[in-house]
Order: structure tokens, then C-alpha cells, then sequence
């Protein structure tokens, strides 16, 4: 099947769930971790960690951001024809965990009202959510040209069809949890996204290339039955930057040989992104992501006398005897470039401002990279007829990386509602928030209310939720 290729689909809105709770890194967490404040504040740059209560997991959390996205903009189930979870924290082997969220999503708008609504959960560590964007977007290209040919012939189709068409909703949701005292243990944080895509949006129309790269490795996984991952830390931020890189130069290839970016003598293809969002495990990451990238991209222009002006040449391998020395040095000059004042001033302007809300919400995984989305629109940095870079990453390895064009309609769209429920949050100490990440805090420390909670594990594993009054 050909795709109509000007069909406009992209992301319309963006709803944020985050749990009540938080702790600071700063105080004492830092303190009794033995770890120096300025190292987490600037050297990781996480500040705050989300935690979720006792009666939260992962599909509480996605019905919470999926039913303030429908409330938001008013939908109705029958609207709703796909509802895309992208998790590493599914709470079952088999049964997908949409399944449970449209389960609490019918408690609010009654029994059978999603039976039309598809779902299905999509695993592939952190980059899942942006696989289900993919192919959300693709099934709403498809739908768009039968209604075109006429072929919508369901009961129903052609009222939804005069209203614009269905719409579907990808969710992002996970729980970062690593190993009490483990040294990945302060980049955890807990939360869910929900992506409403749909055609001519108002936020960002999503280009139609995507440049990927994937390999096996063992940076990060979580076998069967393991309640925390296994991180190997320096490995999985070296797999990380060669992935991301990949998935770079793959999108350049590709938006390039479509003459969809036109380059001038002196330009990269990183100029004409206004805004670059990375995977964001820790915010400082992203800056590692930039450095990789932006350094690559400018070697072969003329601004790169400038770096070396200010650094010296690159090393060259046939300048040192032997590998491991010509490794460190370049190590080194990497360092260095990430300190050039050229450097921090395209970081500053094209990536840090996204990084704002995971530094008081810290890792959610597959929705890490959404929380840039949104913190670019609550800083209301989203303008019109620019394009936006994505890249996304997932252990164990794959990366993509995308882009969109800021949409007219993100002028009118609120902007601050995010930042003022995220200080509205409740600090807790270290002792409830071990009790919680060991799951031996059996009372919620803020008793559910006006919420979806989990409300009984039965004897057979099988979860049961309520929408809590």
C-alpha cells in the first residue's frame, strides 16, 4: 500500500502523569549515599526523583495521563481507535498492560465503551514509545486514505469521519528502579506521557523519515522476575553515543537524499533543527548526545577553526603509538569540545532547554525523551514552522532519530500547566522512599483520591484497579 505522502500526522496535545511524591537528591539521599550534592545537581543534573506510591504502578500511571489527555480535549471513547503503550515496566508476562488501562479507563466512561479501541505493548526498552508513535502515525495515514476512497463501512465510521477521523492516543509509562546504594540508583524516576496523534495537528507535524540503528548488546536489560535492571553504566553511555550516532547520520542520509533539508556551503544538517531532544536517562546525557553529534557535524565547515583555535587539531590516530593512547586523548579532546564555548552555546539553544522537567522528575524511561517535548512547550520555546529533532534510545541496542515541524496551532495551546503540578508535589525521606522502592510500605503515604489506584492483587497474580473517588 502507497501512503498519500502529504498526509499531515503528527502529535496534537501532550498530558503528563507524575506521582504525588518526590525526593530530593539533594539532602539527604545525597548524604546518605556519601555522594557530593554538586555531583547529582550538575553532574548528573537531577535534582528531584518521582516516586510512585504504594497503590501506583505503570498502568495506573498511563490511564492517569491517558484520561487527562481525553478530558483535555474533550474525546469520547468511539473517537478513540488505537490506544499504544510503550513500557520496560509492564506488570504482566502475557496480558498487555493497555488492556488494563482501557479496564480503568471504562470505569469513567462505562463498561464496553473501548471495545473498538485497539491495543497492543510494545517492548524495546526505552525507544518502545517511539516505535508506537510510528506506527500510530502509519495506521492514521492508512485510515485517512480509505476515508478518502470511501471505504470506511463500519457502523458509525462516517460520524466519527465528519468529525476529523479517529484519532489515537500513544502512551509512554514506566517505573525506573535500580538496586538500593547501586550507583544508577539516583537517576530513578517513575512516570507516564500521553501523546494524542492525529491528522493536521496542532503541536508537531511528524516528518515522514526516520533514521535508525540497532545491534545486540548487554548495556541494560532486566531478565525475567528481576525487579531492577542490570546497568553496565560507562558501557551503556558508550552504546548509547555510538547508537545515537548511527540513527543520525541514518536520518541525514535519508532527509538530505530527499531534498527535504538543502544544505549551504557552510551548513550541517543540525542547523536546521531549532531544537534537538534527546533520550534523557539523566539530563547531563543529553549534553554527551549533543557534544557526539555537533562535533561530527562541524569538523568538515569552516566554524570548526574557530574550535580549534580555542582547542588545538584533533588527534590523529597516526600520531601515537598505539591505540589505547590515541583512544585517551581523543577521550580528552571530546571533553574539552564539550566545554568550547561554541559548543555550549548551540547546547544552550538548541537542546539544554529540554531537559528542564526530567531534572525534577528524573529517568522514565520510554517517555524520558516526551518529558523534552513538553518541557519546550511549557517553556513556550515551540515556534511555528520550525523543525524539531528527536532521538530516541533504547539498551540493549536500537536508536531512531525523527523530526517534525512545529505546527501553527502550538500558539495556542496552555502553556505552565505542567511546571505548577510538578510544585505542587510532596517531599518525602529516605526511610519512606526505601520502604516504597522495596514495595514494604503496605498504606499509600497520600491516600488515592480522585484517581486510578490499585486496589487488590488477587491470589492468582491478577490485578484489580478502581477509579478511587
Amino acid at each position: 500500500m502507497i501512503l498519500a505522502p502529504n498526509t499531515a500526522v503528527g502529535i496534537d496535545d501532550v498530558a503528563l502523569h507524575v506521582p504525588k511524591l518526590f525526593i530530593s537528591t539533594l539532602g539527604e539521599f545525597a548524604e546518605a549515599r556519601g555522594i557530593e550534592p554538586a555531583k547529582l545537581a550538575r553532574g548528573i543534573g537531577v535534582e528531584k526523583m518521582a516516586v510512585p506510591d504504594a497503590h501506583e504502578d505503570a498502568a495506573t500511571m498511563a490511564a492517569s495521563s491517558v484520561l487527562e489527555l481525553m478530558k483535555r480535549n474533550d474525546l469520547s471513547p468511539e473517537e478513540v481507535g488505537r490506544i499504544y503503550i510503550g513500557t520496560e515496566s509492564g506488570v504482566d508476562e502475557a496480558k498487555a498492560i493497555g488492556t488494563y488501562v482501557i479496564g480503568m479507563l471504562e470505569r469513567v466512561y462505562g463498561p464496553g465503551s473501548f471495545q473498538e479501541c485497539s491495543t497492543v505493548e510494545f517492548k524495546s526498552a526505552c525507544i518502545a514509545a517511539t516505535f508506537a508513535l510510528e506506527n500510530a502515525a502509519y495506521w492514521l495515514r492508512v485510515e485517512g486514505m480509505e476515508e478518502e476512497n470511501g471505504e470506511g463501512d463500519e457502523e458509525g465510521y462516517e460520524d466519527s469521519s465528519r468529525r476529523g477521523g479517529r484519532v489515537g492516543i500513544v502512551v509512554a509509562t514506566d517505573i525506573a528502579r535500580y538496586d538500593l546504594n547501586s550507583p544508577g540508583e539516583y537517576t530513578q524516576g517513575a512516570g507516564s506521557v500521553a501523546l494524542l496523534v492525529k491528522r493536521n495537528p496542532r503541536l508537531m507535524v511528524l516528518d515522514p523519515v526516520m533514521g535508525v540503528f540497532t545491534r545486540d548488546e548487554n548495556d541494560f536489560f532486566r531478565p525475567i522476575g528481576m525487579k531492577c535492571a542490570v546497568v553496565n553504566g560507562k558501557y551503556s553511555n558508550l552504546c548509547y553515543l555510538a547508537a545515537m550516532d548511527g540513527a543520525f547520520y541514518s536520518y541525514k542520509k535519508r532527509v538530505l537524499g530527499r531534498g527535504m533539508i538543502r544544505l549551504a556551503d557552510d551548513e550541517c544538517t543540525s542547523d536546521h533543527l531549532s531544537h534537538i531532544i534527546f533520550h534523557i536517562p539523566y539530563p547531563r546525557m543529553a549534553e554527551y548526545a549533543a557534544a557526539s553529534i555537533f562535533q561530527r557535524e562541524w569538523r568538515d565547515l569552516p566554524r570548526w577553526r574557530t574550535i580549534e583555535e580555542e582547542m588545538g587539531p584533533e588527534p590523529k590516530s597516526e600520531d601515537f603509538e598505539g591505540q589505547k593512547e590515541y583512544l585517551l586523548a581523543e577521550g580528552d579532546y571530546k571533553r574539552r569540545f564539550s566545554k568550547s564555548g561554541k559548543f555550549l552555546e548551540a547546547y544552550g539553544r538548541k537542546v539544554k532547554p529540554s531537559t528542564l522537567i526530567s531534572s525534577v522528575v528524573g529517568n522514565i524511561y520510554t517517555g524520558s525523551i516526551y518529558l523534552g517535548l513538553a518541557s519546550l512547550l511549557e517553556q513556550d520555546l515551540l515556534v511555528p514552522g520550525t523543525r524539531i529533532g528527536l532521538g530516541s534510545y533504547g539498551s540493549g541496542c536500537s536508536a531512531a532519530f525523527f523530526s517534525g515541524v512545529v505546527g501553527e496551532g502550538v500558539e495556542s495551546m496552555a502553556k505552565g500547566k505542567f511546571l505548577k503540578t510538578l510544585n505542587e508535589r510532596v517531599e518525602i525521606g529516605l526511610a519512606d522512599y526505601q520502604l516504597l522502592h522495596e514495595g514494604e510500605k503496605n498504606e499509600s503515604v497520600i491516600s488515592p483520591s480522585g484517581e486510578f489506584a490499585l486496589v487488590e492483587i488477587e491470589g492468582d497474580g491478577y490485578r484489580r484497579y478502581d477509579f478511587v473517588v
